[in-house]
C-alpha cells in the first residue's frame, strides 16, 4: 500500500467530520462511529506497510551515511598520509639541498686554497729561478770580465816582449 492511500483515508475521515451534524451551541459534531472505525481500521492496515517502508528508507539512509562517513574518513586519512609523505620528502629535499650547498661551499673553499697554494709555489719557484739566473748572469759577467782582464794582460805582456 502506498502513501496516497493514507491520505485518501484521512480525507475520507475529514469529510465525515466536516459533513457530520452539529450540536448547537457546543461546537461538537455527531459522526457515524462505524465510518470512523472503518477509517481507523484502514489506517491500521496501511500503517505497518508505510512504517516498514519508512524503516527501510531510514536503514538505507543510515547505511549510505555510514558508507559516506567511511569514505570521508578514508579520504581524510589518505590525504593525511599524502601530506605527511610530502612533508617528509620536502624535509629530505631540504636536507639534501643543505648538504649539497655545504659540499659545494667546502669544495669552493678547497679550490680557492689550492689555487693560492699553487700561486705561492709557482712564485717561490720563479723566485728561486730568478736568483739562480742572477747568479748565473753574475758568474757570466765575472767570467767575461776575467777574460777581458786576461786579454788585456796578455796583450800588455806580448807588447812588452
Amino acid at each position: 500500500m502506498e502513501k496516497v492511500e493514507i491520505e485518501e483515508i484521512l480525507k475520507e475521515l475529514e469529510a465525515a467530520v466536516t459533513n457530520a451534524s452539529r450540536i448547537p451551541l457546543t461546537g461538537k459534531v455527531l459522526v457515524d462511529g462505524d465510518l470512523v472505525l472503518e477509517c481507523v481500521d484502514k489506517m491500521y492496515a496501511v500503517l505497518p506497510e508505510e512504517l516498514k517502508q519508512a524503516r527501510q528508507v531510514l536503514e538505507q539512509s543510515d547505511k549510505l551515511l555510514e558508507s559516506v562517513e567511511g569514505q570521508g574518513k578514508r579520504i581524510i586519512e589518505e590525504a593525511r598520509t599524502q601530506a605527511n609523505r610530502m612533508i617528509m620528502e620536502s624535509e629530505i629535499m631540504q636536507e639534501a639541498q643543505y648538504q649539497a650547498a655545504e659540499v659545494q661551499s667546502r669544495a669552493e673553499q678547497a679550490a680557492f686554497e689550492l689555487r693560492q697554494e699553487s700561486i705561492n709555489y709557482a712564485d717561490d719557484l720563479l723566485q728561486q729561478l730568478e736568483l739562480n739566473l742572477e747568479k748565473a748572469v753574475y758568474s757570466i759577467k765575472k767570467s767575461r770580465e776575467d777574460l777581458k782582464a786576461q786579454r788585456i794582460y796578455e796583450g800588455n805582456v806580448n807588447q812588452n816582449a
